[in-house]
């Protein structure tokens, strides 16, 4: 019986060991990325945060604008929503396209996005007694955010609690 070595032409031995060496690569250990990289990827955002956060940054800047008028004094804002908004990704025929940023992530290109329909603003203010100050916070709203009168309420706050 011939040696191992000798049975095998020398092509067969080139590929056993691009084999070998190839299992031995699959099963090195991988290095941790880094912390940031691996932070943006396990806390990706959500819609639901994302509705969210857009609805917070609304809210808290009509306060911030309203609260400068005169006669309104410190205010508190709740705005409701219809919908969560809609965001369209861009397609190439039946292919999402996608976006990378600059540590190679990639997010679908939005081709559009429409923000939620406000269907209802409470304004809770220190000058909510006087029929001017209600009048102009009614209209400031209905100019922002095109919501009709009636679904504008305007009420005085409560200043000894």
């Amino acid at each position: 019986m011939k040696p191992f070595p000798e049975m095998l032409k020398k092509e067969q031995i080139v590929v056993v060991l691009l084999a070998g060496i190839l299992l031995l690569i699959i099963a090195m250990p991988v290095k941790k990325k880094d912390t940031e990289e691996q932070t943006a990827k396990s806390t990706p955002t959500s819609e639901a945060s994302q509705k969210t956060n857009y609805e917070d940054q609304l809210q808290q800047r009509l306060k911030e604008v309203l609260a400068e008028v005169k006669g309104i004094g410190k205010t508190d804002v709740f705005v409701t929503f219809e919908d969560t908004g809609e965001r369209v990704v861009e397609k190439d025929g039946t292919d999402t396209v996608y976006s990378k940023d600059s540590k190679g992530n990639q997010e679908p290109y939005l081709s559009n996005e429409r923000y939620p329909k406000i269907s209802g603003v409470v304004v809770v203010a220190e000058g909510g007694e006087d029929p001017h100050v209600i009048q102009n916070i009614q209209e400031a709203v209905q100019a922002l955010f095109q919501v009709e009168p009636h679904k504008i309420k305007v009420m005085k706050m409560v200043t000894d609690r």
